[in-house]
C-alpha cells in the first residue's frame, strides 16, 4: 500500500537548516527511510537535536490525526504500520495506564485542593476521565474531531477541538498542563512551549513525556527501521536537550521519572515490525496480553514555571 501525501503537507522552505534549539546551521543527514512509498530524511544537528527533513507542516497534522491510516490500520486494511493497528481498542490499556500516571503523577502535584488540569493531545480522554473521576477538574484540546466525540461519549470529558496554540486559553489559568506523546509531533517547539509558559499559572507544573535516545539500545539496533523515524515525528530528543529546551523557555525541572504503560504483545511486536511473531502471537491467542512496561525508552519530565 502506497500512501504519497500532497507536497502541500509539508515545509520545504528550510534552506537555512537552522536548529531551533542551538541557532547554528549545522544539521547532516542522520537516517533515510521511505514511509508508504514516501522517501524521507531525518537529520541530526551538531547540538544532538534530530528533525525530519522535509518538515510536516500544520495541514499535515490536521490531516493524518484524522485519518483512517492513523487510527486502524487494521480497519484501512493496511498490513503496514502507520498510526496505530488499532487505536480505539486499545482503550482499555490506555485506561490503565492512564490511571497508573495519573495516580504517581499526583503524588508531585499539590495535594491541599483540586487543581486545574489542561490536557494538551487529550486523545480519547482516558487520562481526563481518570483525573476528573479523583477530584480534580480537567479539560483538554486536540487536534483530531474524532477523538473529541470519542471522549464526549465515553466519558462525557471536555476536549475542545484545535490546535493548543490556536484555541486562545486565558493567561494563567491552569495549575497543571499535561502533555504526553506529543513532543515529537510538535514541528514548532518554541512556539508551542512560549503559550504553555502563557498558559500556566506562576509555581505551576508542566508535565510531557519524550522518548530517551540517549544511548538508546533499540534505535541503534533497529535503525532507520526504529519507529520514531517516520511522520508525524517532527523533532526527537535526549535528556540533555531536553533541560536546554526547559530552560530557554522558562521552566525548572523538577522531577524525571521512567514512563510505565500497559502495553499488549500485538502492540509492541507491529511497532518493532516483528510481524512473523506478531501472527505467531495471534495464533495463539497472546497478542492481546498486556501488562507495564518502561517502552521505547520513555522519561516523563515534571516541570515547574518558578514563581
Amino acid at each position: 500500500m502506497s500512501i504519497v501525501p500532497s507536497p502541500d503537507l509539508y515545509d520545504h522552505d528550510d534552506s537555512d537548516n537552522v536548529c531551533f534549539l542551538c541557532g547554528h546551521p549545522r544539521f547532516t543527514p542522520y537516517r533515510g527511510n521511505k514511509h508508504f512509498g514516501f522517501p524521507l530524511t531525518f537529520q541530526r544537528c551538531a547540538c544532538g537535536l534530530i528533525k525530519q527533513t522535509p518538515m510536516p507542516n500544520e495541514r499535515f497534522f490536521d490531516w493524518f490525526f484524522n485519518s483512517e491510516i492513523f487510527v486502524s490500520s487494521r480497519r484501512s486494511e493496511s498490513r503496514k504500520i502507520w498510526g496505530y493497528y488499532d487505536y480505539l481498542v486499545d482503550e482499555p490499556f490506555r485506561l490503565a495506564t492512564s490511571e497508573r500516571r495519573y495516580q504517581r503523577l499526583r503524588r508531585f502535584l499539590p495535594s491541599d485542593r483540586p487543581i486545574e488540569i489542561l490536557k494538551i493531545g487529550a486523545s480519547t480522554g482516558s487520562f481526563l476521565h481518570v483525573a476528573n473521576q479523583h477530584g480534580d477538574r480537567a479539560i483538554g484540546c486536540d487536534v483530531s474531531s474524532r477523538f473529541v466525540e470519542f471522549a464526549k461519549r465515553h466519558y462525557g470529558v471536555h476536549i475542545d477541538h484545535g490546535r493548543f496554540e490556536d484555541v486562545g486559553y486565558r493567561s494563567a489559568s491552569f495549575d497543571t498542563i499535561v502533555m504526553l506523546s506529543v513532543l515529537e509531533n510538535v514541528p514548532n517547539p518554541p512556539r508551542l512551549l512560549n503559550e504553555v509558559h502563557r498558559v500556566l499559572r506562576s509555581g505551576g507544573h508542566f508535565v510531557f513525556n519524550f522518548i530517551e535516545m540517549k544511548h538508546n539500545i533499540i534505535e541503534a539496533l533497529q535503525r532507520e527501521k526504529y519507529f520514531l523515524f517516520r511522520p508525524p515525528v517532527t523533532y526527537i530528543y535526549n535528556g540533555t536537550l531536553i533541560e536546554r529546551v526547559l530552560s530557554l523557555n522558562g521552566f525548572r525541572t523538577e522531577h524525571n521519572l521512567t514512563d510505565m504503560r500497559y502495553m499488549h504483545l500485538g502492540k509492541i511486536l507491529t511497532l518493532l515490525g516483528w510481524n512473523p511473531i506478531h501472527n505467531f502471537t495471534k495464533r495463539m491467542r497472546l497478542a492481546s496480553r498486556a501488562f507495564p512496561i518502561y517502552a521505547y525508552p520513555s522519561r516523563i519530565i515534571i516541570a515547574v514555571k518558578p514563581e
